[in-house]
């Protein structure tokens, strides 16, 4: 895949999920889930976190510290509590502003990169931790980490909708 189909397929997701959210009042964003659990602006920032962490792999910054999960060995569950922790009092209007600009801050740096650096592997920007991949290229953390993930939430977004927690 070239550098400019990832950053297409980057920006035809991110649109879906976008023009998703677009259809949601302040208060379904704002609703606990079905469980009781996350609520949609916890999935934005969420999402937003997660772009902070691809952005700091390409600045070669604390991976975890740049999306507020700072600490050694965490699972991802563990990064994902700490992140909804940091972030559940959060308004609808901050966790939009966070959703947004991770993401503008991720794309002038995606921007920049080439099918070359894409095809670089993890190895490159960090020493790996064990079990961590090395070898394979940055294109699958780019990937996971931008229109793969808003794939992902959309289809939880879109569950959410069809089965809103009791108010």
């Amino acid at each position: 895949m070239t550098a400019d189909e990832v950053r297409d397929r980057i920006r035809s997701k991110r649109k879906e999920l976008v023009d998703l959210v677009a259809t949601i009042d302040a208060a379904g964003l704002s609703a606990p889930g079905p469980d009781g659990g996350w609520a949609i602006k916890d999935h934005l920032v969420h999402i937003g976190a997660w772009e902070h962490w691809l952005l700091a792999l390409f600045e070669r910054r604390d991976r975890l510290a740049a999306m507020g999960a700072a600490g050694a060995d965490k699972t991802v569950d563990e990064v994902n509590a700490a992140v909804y922790e940091k972030h559940r009092d959060d308004t609808l209007d901050q966790a939009r502003a966070y959703f947004d600009d991770a993401h503008d801050q991720l794309m002038t740096v995606l921007d920049t990169q080439s099918t070359e650096d894409f095809e670089r592997p993890y190895n490159v920007f960090f020493e790996p931790s064990e079990g961590e991949p090395s070898t394979q290229p940055v294109l699958v953390a780019v990937a996971a980490n931008t229109y793969e993930h808003y794939d992902e939430h959309i289809g939880w977004i879109k569950e959410m909708r069809a089965k809103p927690a009791p108010r």
